[in-house]
């Protein structure tokens, strides 16, 4: 991607003769949020420490703002928030806050209005004594943000940072978010929340290391090319098994109550519809309208498939 903030290209690393991450590659333009997607351990925490230089690739090449990730010059130009951020719980908002500013070299007089704005676009204004110990996880979160943005970063990386936060305050975290997007940051932001995922402007699904497929939500969500079928009833999932078996059924995932159900891409609703009628007179089923998650899991389910590991294809 020409005049990208973020560049990837054909990474690989390995811990010992353990592969981690392999064939990796992606960009990031500035002003723009790429979610990386995946379950745990399929490599994101690994991806970011590699992008932010913490760790040295095997092979390839990751680029930051024009310079190599291990240039120590990117410090002061980019922003790490590890899963769990490093706050000092002991210390009140101000202090953490004053804390991150000394980090970073910079100068009282730059730091104090600094600090003042980010008080007052995170919501902590007026919170300035209070321990960080004793503030809520929303909070927490948006203090953690405000630490990471003391020294104006160009590029940030995020690793799950909303976790354990309540659905309210990751939508307060998210505003935040896009307010700094729009100031044109680049941002790698991985995650395991397809909600979150929808709300990147692109995502790649990274399954056991390798990036399965790259787009913007809705081009993944179209890329399936096949039916979806949603069938209810009081024993649809435990029809599971009966259903795949059937040649035109491609892939069946349990969500809630409901299978969803994937057609080949010749499959006939009509004719799924007669057989399953024919199978169980209380079930019905209905098309569906694929979203992020459904599409995500199919390929990652057909991934796997391919390469044999320990992906599951339950989505309860």
């Amino acid at each position: 991607m020409t005049g990208a903030a973020i560049e990837i290209t054909d990474l690989r690393f390995a811990y010992g003769e353990q592969t981690v991450l392999e064939s990796v590659t992606l960009a990031v333009a500035p002003g723009e949020i790429y979610g990386v997607v995946g379950a745990d351990g399929a490599g994101k925490t690994t991806l970011l420490q590699l992008a932010v230089g913490q760790l040295l690739p095997r092979a390839g090449r990751i680029t930051v703002l024009g310079r190599d990730a291990t240039d120590p010059a990117l410090r002061s130009q980019i922003a790490y928030m590890p899963q769990g951020f490093g706050l000092y719980r002991d210390l009140s908002v101000q202090e953490n806050l004053d804390f991150f500013a000394d980090l970073h070299d910079l100068p009282r007089a730059v730091a104090k209005p600094r600090i003042a704005e980010l008080l007052a676009r995170t919501g902590l204004a007026g919170f300035e004594y209070r321990r960080a110990a004793n503030l809520s996880g929303g909070m927490m979160q948006k203090l953690a943000l405000a630490c990471a943005l003391v020294s104006q970063p160009r590029a940030m990386f995020l690793e799950e940072p909303t976790t354990g936060v309540d659905p309210v305050s990751r939508r307060a975290f998210w505003r935040l978010l896009n307010g700094v997007r729009a100031e044109g940051v680049a941002i790698l932001y991985a995650t395991a929340n397809m909600d979150e995922a929808e709300r990147c402007d692109r995502v790649g699904l990274l399954n056991a290391g390798r990036l399965e497929r790259q787009g913007t939500p809705l081009e993944l969500t179209r890329h399936a090319n096949a039916p979806l079928v949603g069938v209810s009833g009081s024993t649809a999932r435990r029809r599971r098994a009966e259903l795949l078996a059937w040649p035109m059924v491609q892939l069946a995932f349990p969500v809630g109550r409901q299978l969803r159900v994937w057609l080949d891409a010749e499959g006939s609703l009509a004719e799924f519809q007669a057989r399953l009628r024919a199978l169980d007179a209380e079930l019905t089923a209905q098309l569906l309208q694929p979203t992020l998650q459904d599409a995500a899991l199919r390929e990652l389910a057909l991934a796997e498939a391919k390469r044999p590991g320990e992906f599951s294809t339950q989505a309860d």
